[in-house]
């Protein structure tokens, strides 16, 4: 082989190797947030018991309080079986709501979190919810081996420009203060 193929696959290497390195501390990263907020739900203030008071802060947060929906999710697949979310809102306030955000957490058979490019994990629906009516939304997902979800609400924006939660929040945010909806069925 001559100097310049070796010169170019080597290069070829390199670079393969840094995407793999790239890849690997992304995925470690994701997986210490995912640990830190896994299988935790969070009740607002108002509801905390006596003996949580002492470690709740006195600052209030964007999370603390009624988030206006009452919501339910469904697992399920498409008809060309492709795994589908199917998500079911109540607006139980006296507002117009304008958007919503979720964060999915999509899980394989094994309960694994399925992370990388085709892992569909911020949904959201910008559909008017009237006060007191109820709309459901269903979601494909393009990842097939998706099980199902763990799913949090994060952000519900009223038509009046006030919000609960935080549209910005991160995953650690999200994962640690968020409203943990219940998911059932299997795709």
């Amino acid at each position: 082989m001559s100097n310049t193929k070796k010169r170019i696959w080597l290069g070829v290497l390199i670079i393969l190797a840094a995407i793999l390195l790239i890849g690997f501390v992304s995925d470690s990263n994701g997986q210490d947030d995912q640990r830190s907020g896994e299988n935790r739900r969070v009740q607002p203030a108002a509801s905390s018991s006596a003996a949580d008071s002492s470690t709740v802060s006195s600052s209030r947060s964007v999370f603390d309080g009624d988030c206006g929906v009452a919501v339910s999710a469904e697992m399920g697949e498409t008809i060309i079986g492709l795994p589908e979310l199917t998500i079911s809102i109540t607006n139980t306030t006296s507002k117009t709501i304008s958007a919503i955000q979720f964060y999915a957490v999509p899980l394989d058979v094994y309960g694994e979190e399925i992370s990388g490019w085709t892992a569909q994990n911020r949904l959201y629906t910008d559909t008017a919810i009237e006060a007191g009516a109820s709309t459901s939304i269903s979601y494909q997902l393009i990842e097939d081996s998706v099980k199902t979800v763990r799913l949090y609400i994060y952000s519900v924006f009223f038509s009046d420009g006030t919000e609960w939660g935080n549209r910005e929040a991160t995953k650690s945010t999200i994962l640690k203060q968020g409203m943990l909806v219940d998911v059932s069925g299997q795709s």
